[in-house]
């Protein structure tokens, strides 16, 4: 064998053996979590949910019963009632290989819907964009 040859050889060796400490070293910090938080509502309603709320049909109690209290009411000059649920959801992800890059992402999103009725039932409803 030639001595260009066992040159390229003890390279190779060389890289693969530096390839698997790499690999060690760095196999042993990876980590990541996501952490997931919702406001005092809970998880936003389902648009399955929503779908079951029928315009002129839906009343008040039904509103009660499967979505809870809402966030606040109000109502009109006219006596329309308007009902309003807030949901809030915060997402906190972390992807780390230490001690080379720390990756970190925060992210809320809030939902609202708003439900008018009149005579205690749904006239509209619509999620605030």
């Amino acid at each position: 064998m030639s001595q260009k040859s066992n040159r390229s050889s003890v390279a190779r060796i060389k890289i693969v053996i530096l390839y698997l400490v790499i690999l060690l070293i760095v196999g042993g910090c990876i980590s990541g979590r996501t952490d997931v938080t919702y406001g005092t509502n809970g998880p936003a309603v389902s648009s399955r949910t929503l779908k079951m709320v029928k315009i002129g049909e839906t009343s008040r109690e039904w509103l009660y019963g499967t979505l809870g209290d809402p966030t606040s009411e109000s109502r009109t000059p006219d006596g329309t009632e308007i009902m309003r649920y807030e949901y809030n959801k915060k997402v906190d992800s972390s992807f780390e290989i230490n001690p080379f890059l720390d990756l970190g992402d925060k992210k809320e999103v809030r939902t609202v819907y708003y439900f008018e009725l009149k005579d205690g039932v749904v006239t509209r409803f619509w999620k605030e964009r």
